[in-house]
């Protein structure tokens, strides 16, 4: 059997309904192949606990796509297909064993008080880099959303460098290559207001040492300020719902259970794609993969991948694992301080030598002792998760071996770390325990078999460290979404500008590939 398309597109996660939803937009005949049962990737929603709680398996913040090029392009057809946000003033905390947090808001004033009430001496240098990050959003924004390397980015810089002058854009250039501790170190005396900063690196992989960490760390903690957070009304599921609908609606297909297991090579360009089921779709315009590039050179032919530039991919390295904890809850966990209660997020690491110490344990192979946690709490600002009364917890653990060094498998050890975790958390809100109704735990292991994408729990899509970040990701050969193969592009957060629910490289394939 065999079929037509203009585009195919591998992989349904966010990058690959974005660019297919942009270019079906444009009248292609866009067809997106799925393996799983579900599109969707790593944003999926279901109740894996209890009937009724509703939970987010593994990303949860729409912020990045909220202020994305395929929101401000299609956001009216989104949200004719359903999309709907629900904004957080109160994005984040870190909470302390002493009983003490630092809360961010929207509100300039709370955010100040907030930091105040732990370290006076600490207020200035907030507002100081608060200001900052106001000069050079536009331009941090503008090479987010440039290829690397591009004109676009040329452009961008220079624009910085007009405005900002030489010493900005050093400024800049030393933020872009610094570590979180060097960074928080230089900025900050309070090892609270060190440990809120440095939290965020541990979203990625960046522990407080790493060079690179800085950026992401200062663009999230201040930008929470800036911008807050939003999530998806019932559901980060109801960004892929509205995806899925506008690619339907303009004659695209979304075709689940279909693995791809060959792409087809003629001539050295990219012509169409085999199905495990035999099936042979043909593109006569290109094929884009929205697949980790380490698993690009097994879905090439032997001959194609054999060449040195496409056997590189398999070097493309993970970050390291995560396993997600969620609860239904009978109330919201009683914090030892009560106002984090009030946030989308609990940071819980809590200082920069335990986040250090936990990335130095996962990366030898060791379960962390202290490992850091984002523990979000979406019905705080969207009770229509759960029913009336009741709350869901989404719990990240981060970093977690990609293999345990002493032989013993994730599946053996899940739920008992799981407990482990659940003791950690007993002690910053005594009696959780007690309010649970229902548990779901997946291991690094339970993330790959959900995705493969997620390549040994890697829940990154690759390691953001400076080796294969900006213009080296994912490696060279393969940048500018483009791969060694003419005619097959590749977006995900294997690509620039890596991680996270944007849907900006999705969006810069589409414009390449028009």
């Amino acid at each position: 059997m065999e079929s037509q398309a203009d585009i195919i597109v591998i992989g349904s996660g966010i990058n690959g309904l974005s660019a297919a939803a942009l270019l079906a937009k444009k009248g292609r005949r866009v067809i997106v192949l799925e393996s799983a049962d579900i599109p969707g990737g790593a944003v999926r929603t279901a109740e894996v606990t209890l009937p009724g709680f509703r939970h987010d398996l593994f990303a949860m913040n729409l912020g990045l796509f909220a202020g994305g090029p395929v929101n401000a392009a299609i956001g009216a057809d989104l949200a004719r297909h359903g999309f709907d946000l629900v904004p957080s003033n109160k994005p984040f905390c870190s909470l302390f064993p002493d009983g003490t947090s630092v809360g961010v808001q929207t509100d300039a004033e709370a955010t100040r008080a907030s930091i105040a009430a732990v370290s006076p001496d600490d207020v200035a240098a907030w507002d100081r880099l608060g200001a900052q990050l106001g000069d050079w959003a536009p331009y941090l924004i503008g090479l987010l959303g440039a290829d690397l390397p591009s004109w676009k980015a040329v452009k961008v810089l220079r624009k910085a460098h007009k405005a900002l002058g030489m010493d900005g854009v050093y400024e800049l250039t030393k933020l872009a290559l610094a570590s979180t501790r060097s960074f928080a170190n230089a900025n900050f005396v309070s090892p609270k207001m060190r440990a809120l900063l440095a939290s965020w690196g541990m979203h990625l992989d960046f522990a407080p040492d790493v060079p690179g960490g800085a950026l992401f760390s200062y663009l999230e903690t201040l930008g929470g300020q800036m911008f807050g957070m939003v999530i998806g009304k019932g559901g980060a599921d109801t960004l892929i719902k509205a995806l899925v609908g506008v690619i339907n609606e303009c004659g695209g297909t979304v075709q689940c259970s279909a693995r791809v297991s060959e792409i087809l090579v003629e001539g050295g360009k990219a012509v169409g794609v085999r199905l495990e089921s035999g099936e042979v779709i043909r593109a006569s315009h290109a094929v884009i993969s929205n697949v980790n590039p380490s698993l690009m050179p097994d879905m090439l032919p032997a001959t194609v991948a054999a060449d040195r530039k496409v056997a590189r991919a398999r070097e493309f390295e993970p970050g390291l694992a995560t396993m997600m904890i969620h609860l239904a809850l009978d109330e919201l966990p009683q914090w030892i301080d009560p106002k984090a209660g009030e946030f989308n997020y609990v940071h819980i690491g809590p200082y920069l030598d335990n986040m250090a110490m936990t990335y130095a344990e996962a990366a030898a192979g060791t379960l962390p002792t202290s490992p850091t946690l984002v523990v979000g709490q979406p019905t705080v600002t969207d009770p229509s998760r759960a029913p009336e009364g009741k709350h869901t917890l989404w719990v990240q653990v981060r970093v977690l071996p990609l293999e345990i060094a002493d032989g013993r498998q994730w599946d053996d050890v899940r739920e008992e770390y799981a407990d482990y975790v659940m003791g950690i958390l007993e002690t910053y809100a005594p009696g959780l325990g007690g309010q649970v109704l229902g548990r779901h735990v997946l291991s690094p292991a339970d993330l790959q078999r959900y995705n493969a994408n997620l390549v040994k729990g890697d829940s990154l899509g690759g390691s953001h460290h400076p080796a294969q970040f900006f213009f080296l990701r994912p490696v060279p050969g393969w940048g500018r979404h483009r791969t060694p193969v003419d005619r097959l592009f590749i977006c995900g957060a294997g690509t620039w500008p890596g991680g996270g629910v944007g849907g900006t490289s999705g969006a810069m394939v589409a414009d390449i590939v028009g």
